[in-house]
């Protein structure tokens, strides 16, 4: 039992290699020559949004980067934090 474990891990890795080193040409290794210059790299802002929600006795805040689940998130934290029976509704987002 442990043999053909073996061969089959043997067999597993030796593919595994094989798919690997055709995979490795293709990839550019990240090192560059004084002459060449590196490539530019691209920076991602990402927009977030900031929501607040408040109820008479409370007020709950949420930020991500979505404007349904800024929206979502502060009337849950709201919602905790409000004794039964008040409403919790958002008054500002940015």
């Amino acid at each position: 039992m442990t043999r053909t474990m073996i061969a089959a891990a043997l067999a597993a890795a030796a593919i595994g290699g094989a798919s690997s080193a055709q995979t490795s040409r293709a990839l550019d290794d990240g090192v560059y020559s004084p002459r060449s210059q590196a490539p530019a790299l691209q920076q991602v802002a990402y927009r977030r949004h900031t929501c607040v929600a408040r109820s008479r006795t409370a007020v709950g805040y949420w930020t991500t980067t979505t404007l349904a689940g800024a929206k979502l998130g502060a009337l849950r934290q709201c919602a905790v934090r409000t004794p039964r029976g008040l409403l919790c509704l958002v008054v500002s987002c940015s």
